[in-house]
Order: C-alpha cells, then structure tokens, then sequence
C-alpha cells in the first residue's frame, strides 16, 4: 500500500513539473519570440530604400513620360496651326485667282474699246489724208462768217485734241490693268510657294509627331514597369513593418487591459488631420489603406501613452520613422509614428499619460503630427472606437 502511494505521490510530482515546465515554456515563448520573430531594423532600413529609390524612379519616369506629353501637344499644336495656315493660303490663292480672272475680263474689255476706239480715229485720220487738204478747206471755207471760221478751226483742233486725250486714257486703263494683272500674278505666285513650303514642314512635324507618340508609348510602358516595381517594394516593406508588429502584439503582457477608454496622446492638438481607412496617400500619391489617424501636432510637443503597457519597440521602424510601440495586454497594442525623439525604451514599463516621445515629421511624412495606431492581435482598429 505504502508503496502504491509513493508511486502516485512521484507521479503527482511529475505532473506538477510538467505543468511548471509548460507554463514556463509559454511564458518564455511569449517574451522572447516577438523578439526572434521580428526583422532587424537594418532590414526595415533596407526594405524603405528599396521603397524610396523605386518611388524615384517612378517619379523620374513620369517626369519624362510628362514632358514628352507636352513636347507631343506642342508638336500637334503647331501641325493644327500649320493647317490653318495651309487652308487660310488656299483661300488667298482662291480669291486671288478669282481677282485675277475678274482683272482679266477687264483688261479684255479695255483693250477691246482701246482698239475700237482707235480704229474709229485712224479711220477718220485716213479719210483726211486721202483727201488732203480738200477736207480741211471744205470745213474752213464752209464758215459763214469769220467767227463761224474760227469756230471751224477751233473744233477741229479740239477735235484732235480729244481724240489724243481718249486714246491715252485707253492707254493707261489698259496699263493700269495689265500691271494689276501682273500684281495678282504675284500673288498666286507668292503664295502657291509658301503652300508648298507649309506642306513640307507638315510632313516633317508629322513624322516628328509619329516618333515622339512611340517615345510617349515607351515612357508610358516605363512608368508602368516603375509602379510594379515600387508596389512590389511598398508591399515588402510593408510586410516588414505588419511582421513587426504582428511579433510585438502578442497577449501575454504582465500589464492586462481592462477596457475603458485610451487618453488622448496629443494633449496640445485635438484636430485630427487623416482618418483612418483608404485614401490618397499625401507622399505616393496613389490610393493606400490609412492604417490609422493623423494628428496634427506642432514639432517637440509631447506625445503620451493612451493607456499603461510595456513598450516593445522604440527605434525607427521603416517608413514610420521613429516610432513606440506599447502593449496593453490583452492583445491591445498602440503605436505612435513620425516622432522626432523617443523617451523610452523597449522593455520599460509606461503608465498612462506619461510622456513617450516628442513630435516630429520622420520616416514618410509630409510635416510634423502624430500618426496613431490602435491593433488588436496584429489587425488594425479604428482609434476613435478606442478614444472616444
């Protein structure tokens, strides 16, 4: 009997060793693998390079691929202004080649009445000289009195006189005309070379044209590939930072969260500046999930613990920047980004309200404030739910 009993008393003991030895081992587990598990801050440094060089290039990228947009516009602005050109040149040449057909009919007319009216006087002029001076004498010794006689003389004089006088205004209508003519000629000339010209320099910026749309094509090709790269690096950068917390979120804590709600842990800003969820991120410029809120803060002013925890990570994390972790138990964890100095260290003990670190713009951030998490067993939680 005594023996049965000291066989179940060794096997108590046993037992209770085991279960000290298990309870230990999770204890052990629980402190001392957030800090196995979690990458080193030379591989969260390595992984933002990535990030930030592959931003680099995309914004080199689409610098280039923007000027060549514009270098594209300007060409088809002036192939568009060139076309104008053409067509106001080909209207000039029509009205021209209009005015001229109009100068022509009247220099038609001019000289058709320039050479009847000329055949009218040489027919006159020959009558006189077939006749000689019977003709004259006829008109003169026709006279009635001497007044009449010189009256006859001083109409044939005027008569004379006239005929010149028509006969050189026919003359110079006719110039007049023909150097219009000539002037309109020009003209078409003129023009008709400058059209030829204008097509020329069409052709050229059409094939200028055809060459920058495949230099547009290329670059736009090259902005894309850039993106794939830069996202690719963001999601691994990213996948650093989560495994990070997710390693620094875990339950067992001495500290337990007894629910209520966190402090506020900007005492001097209440203005919350970017909620929590999608939106346009103010650095990348592309749609990213706001993992939590922005508070507008002045640089230096103190950031606070929202509840009592244990601080597991204060260093840089990433894009960040310096950055506090502090686990409140209970799975609860809070994080405060962006800082521009830390006033704890990981591993110590923090009630709430006491200050943690000072406000700042470090890591990827566009001006000083506070950017602050609350996650529950590594997923993200709305903080309002927690401060209000």
């Amino acid at each position: 009997m005594k023996i049965k009993k000291n066989k179940r008393d060794l096997i108590k003991r046993i037992a209770a060793c085991l279960c000290a030895l298990l309870i230990v081992t999770a204890f052990l587990a629980s402190v001392v693998m957030p800090v196995i598990a979690a990458p080193s801050q030379s591989q969260l440094n390595d992984a933002k390079k990535k990030t930030d060089d592959a931003k680099k290039d995309v914004d080199a990228a689409e610098a280039k691929y923007s000027d060549a947009i514009k270098e594209f516009n300007a060409l088809d602005n002036e192939i568009s202004r060139t076309e104008d050109e053409i067509i106001f040149i080909e209207n000039e040449i029509q009205q021209a080649e209009k005015d001229l057909e109009l100068k022509e009919k009247e220099l038609e007319k001019a000289e058709k009445e320039f050479n009847e009216y000329q055949s009218d006087f040489l027919t006159r002029a020959q009558v006189m000289y077939e006749n000689g001076d019977v003709a004259y004498i006829e008109i003169i010794f026709g006279a009635k009195s001497f007044s009449d006689f010189i009256e006859r003389i001083e109409l044939i004089s005027q008569m004379m006189q006239y005929d010149n006088e028509v006969l050189d205004k026919l003359e110079e209508a006719k110039q007049i005309i023909i150097k219009a003519k000539q002037e309109i000629e020009d003209i078409i000339e003129r023009q008709n070379k400058n059209k030829e010209n204008l097509l020329a320099r069409k052709s050229t910026l059409e094939k200028n044209l055809a060459k920058k749309q495949a230099l547009v094509d290329s670059l736009s090709q090259d902005v894309e590939k850039y993106k794939a790269i830069y996202e690719s690096a963001e999601r691994a950068e990213q996948a650093l930072i989560n495994s990070n917390k997710n390693a620094l979120s875990y339950s067992s804590n001495p500290v337990k969260y007894t629910g209520g709600k966190f402090l506020w842990p900007v005492p001097s800003s209440s203005r919350i500046t970017s909620q929590y969820g999608y939106r346009i991120h103010p650095v990348y410029k592309t749609k990213k999930f706001h993992s939590g809120i922005d508070i507008g803060a002045g640089y230096g002013v103190d950031i606070l613990a929202s509840a009592d925890g244990t601080v597991t990570l204060a260093a840089t994390n990433g894009g960040y920047g310096k950055c506090v972790i502090v686990n409140h138990g209970s799975g609860i964890t809070t994080l405060y980004a962006h800082n521009s100095s830390l006033l704890v260290s990981q591993g110590e003990k923090v009630t709430k309200g006491q200050v943690i670190a000072k406000a700042g713009s470090t890591g990827v951030s566009t001006g000083p404030h506070l950017h602050f998490e609350v996650r529950v067993n590594g997923a993200t939680a709305n903080p309002l739910d927690y401060l209000k």
